[in-house]
C-alpha cells in the first residue's frame, strides 16, 4: 500500500487516520477497513509506549524517529 510506505512519523499516521475518517464520511470505504486501520495504528502506538516504558525503567532515553524529527521541542521552564 503506497500510503503505508510513507509512514515514517506520527504525523503521517495522523494524516492517514484523518483521510480514513474523510473516506468513511464520503462513503468511499467501509467501517471494517477503518476498524482495521485504527486497530493497527493502536498496536503501533502500543509498541512505542512499551519502548518508552522499557527505557524509563532502565534509566535511558530512547530515540524514536517515528515520534518526530526533533524540530518540535517542549516549552522549557
Amino acid at each position: 500500500m503506497d500510503k503505508l510506505q510513507g509512514l515514517k512519523t506520527v504525523e503521517d499516521l495522523r494524516t492517514i487516520l484523518a483521510d480514513e475518517i474523510g473516506k468513511i464520511r464520503e462513503g468511499k470505504t467501509t467501517p471494517a477497513n477503518v476498524n482495521a486501520i485504527t486497530n493497527a495504528s493502536g498496536k503501533i502506538l502500543s509498541t512505542i509506549k512499551l519502548e518508552i516504558e522499557y527505557n524509563k525503567l532502565h534509566g535511558s532515553v530512547p530515540t524514536i524517529g517515528f515520534l518526530g524529527n526533533g524540530k518540535k521541542k517542549l516549552a522549557e521552564g
